[in-house]
């Protein structure tokens, strides 16, 4: 009876010796994911801060392009509707002439 209960508490030992390791395993597999899930936030984090640095230079580099090519198509522009202005205006005399003769 003796030899069997060695035999048992033997088991038992190896079997809690057997769990102690795996959940330590266990443990470690969390651990490190945990850690991994963290920095992979902070790279998240990191990138979108980078980027919105990025898109706000490039929004302040271009800026001052911009505006020249808005000032110059806006002269552009004032400057084609005042000929097409003038060019209505003839046409409406040389119509006006032509009604009267």
């Amino acid at each position: 009876m003796l030899s069997t209960i060695h035999v048992i508490h033997a088991k038992i030992t190896k079997q809690t010796e057997l769990l102690t390791v795996a959940l330590k395993a266990r443990l470690t597999t969390v651990s490190l994911n945990s850690k991994l899930n963290s920095v992979c936030a902070n790279l998240k984090m990191e990138m979108k801060r980078e980027n919105e640095k990025y898109a706000a230079s490039l929004t302040n580099q271009f800026r001052p392009d911009n505006e020249k090519l808005r000032q110059e198509l806006s002269l552009e522009l004032h400057s084609e509707i005042q000929n097409r202005t003038k060019e209505m205006a003839l046409l409406r005399k040389d119509t006006e002439i032509r009604l009267v003769q």
